[in-house]
């Protein structure tokens, strides 16, 4: 049955033989739906990381069991070789981040992405991931959830502006269901996806939201990301020690950001097969984890460490130095995965590093470093992300405390003031400014 949209001065009615629906009513249709989708990619996806990190680590791992503990290497360069064939193969588009790349797609097609991206990311991210890629899984799920309502919304023939709401429609339900975070996933979307926080997108970005939490609490558990102790502020005069750590931050991401950039331009001059410098980039990785195993895949589980018992300041404060060039060398050697997570750990590392030091200094009135590396988790993505509410709203829900909300705002608007004077623009705006897309200005023409 053939839709028609008829445009009218409140926008438009939509038509499918005798039903006619309001554009807000079809919003929301068209939302739930991609909530569903979204939900369930996102189950699909973590599924698959977990499938592949059984036979990489487990059968692969022990097949070569002769290099002892080198053994990491050959497994990160086979991971990596397949990642980059997929990927050059398949869909170029499924390279690295995948933010910057849904970022494109609704700055400057209306949001209409290629279906085959949906496989293509989710088999390339897992793979990079599961076999040690030191990257996020987020950027992965958010494309993943993106196209697919890129793609209901092209089934549909909706207009660009439909398409473009579905596309973030998408995005908030991928990360409302694996990071059990359904604020989150909204404010992502409106701010780092969309640029906008339009009425009409954003309700309709809710009721994604809300569909994908509900199908990830059935999966995965209703319960946060991370087991926080019971954080709070122990002292006013805290929140200056707090400023600080924003601004320290913003230095570390900043760093991180232009370490990303410059590996990638090095990889990139290479006259040499697109799998051979996989294979270099994640063999370097692996040399790396021999010491520090801590880098491979997403690193929730050393995040959770942090947060749940003592961390020696030097141990994090390598792990926080090491984790930026583990990210680095993954994706500028031709990787799939994302840039949130490995975001999150380096905060988590940096802060508790910084947080141990104020402790041991002033013990009367700081907190533990655990709740200055929880802060630094927010600090750090706000910084390279220019996300501040994003950051603050995801980290409080992946950690349910509440108490730690003041010192989450303050060194999070400062770390994303800073980054943004130090960067010029954000990780996500860096790449495409690099491919002569001005993000701000398509945005303003889209609008």
């Amino acid at each position: 049955m053939k839709i028609r949209y008829v445009q009218t001065t409140r926008g438009y009615r939509v038509e499918f033989g005798r039903v006619v629906l309001s554009q807000s009513t079809f919003l929301l249709i068209a939302a739930f739906l991609v909530g569903v989708g979204g939900g369930y990619g996102a189950v699909l996806f973590r599924g698959l990381i977990a499938l592949e990190t059984g036979f990489a680590f487990g059968p692969l791992l022990h097949g070569f069991g002769l290099l002892g503990r080198a053994s990491v290497i050959p497994v990160l360069i086979i991971g990596g070789v397949a990642t980059s064939l997929i990927v050059n193969r398949f869909a170029k588009e499924a390279k690295g981040h995948g933010v910057p790349e849904v970022m494109a797609a609704v700055a400057e097609r209306g949001g209409i992405m290629r279906p085959r991206v949906i496989a293509v990311k989710s088999i390339a991210s897992a793979t990079c991931i599961g076999f040690g890629g030191s990257c996020g899984r987020e950027g992965p799920i958010v494309q993943i959830g993106s196209t697919i309502g890129s793609v209901i919304g092209q089934a549909a023939k909706c207009p660009p502006a439909f398409v473009r709401t579905l596309v973030g429609c998408g995005a908030a339900a991928g990360i409302s269901a694996t990071f059990n975070a359904p604020i989150g996933g909204v404010f992502f979307a409106a701010e780092v996806i969309l640029g906008e926080f339009a009425p009409r997108s954003f309700a309709a970005i809710v009721v994604s939201s809300v569909v994908a939490a509900v199908i990830g609490r059935v999966y995965f558990g209703n319960h946060p990301s991370f087991t926080a102790a019971a954080f709070y502020l122990v002292s006013p005069a805290e929140l200056g020690l707090y400023a600080v750590l924003g601004v320290i931050a913003a230095i570390w991401a900043a760093g991180f950001v232009r370490m990303l950039y410059f590996l990638e331009d090095r990889f990139e001059s290479l006259r040499t097969a697109v799998w051979l410098k996989a294979a270099m980039g994640f063999g370097l990785v692996g040399v790396i984890g021999i010491w520090y195993p801590q880098i491979f895949g997403v690193g929730y589980e050393s995040i959770d460490a942090v947060l749940s018992q003592h961390v020696a300041p030097l141990h994090a404060f390598t792990l926080a130095a090491l984790k930026p060039v583990a990210t680095s060398l993954t994706l500028g050697s031709g990787g799939s995965g994302g840039v949130f997570a490995p975001s999150l750990f380096t905060g988590a590392m940096l802060g508790n590093a910084y947080g141990s030091v104020v402790h041991h200094a002033f013990p009367a009135w700081t907190a533990t470093a655990a709740a200055y590396g929880l802060v630094g988790m927010a600090a750090v993505f706000a910084a390279a992300a220019e996300a501040p509410i994003t950051a603050i709203m995801i980290v409080f829900e992946m950690s349910s405390d509440y108490h730690i909300i003041l010192p989450l705002m303050i060194a999070s608007v400062i770390a994303a003031l800073l980054g943004r004077h130090l960067l010029g623009y954000t990780i996500y705006e860096m790449k495409l400014i690099r491919q002569g897309i001005d993000i701000m200005k398509r945005r303003s023409g889209a609008a």
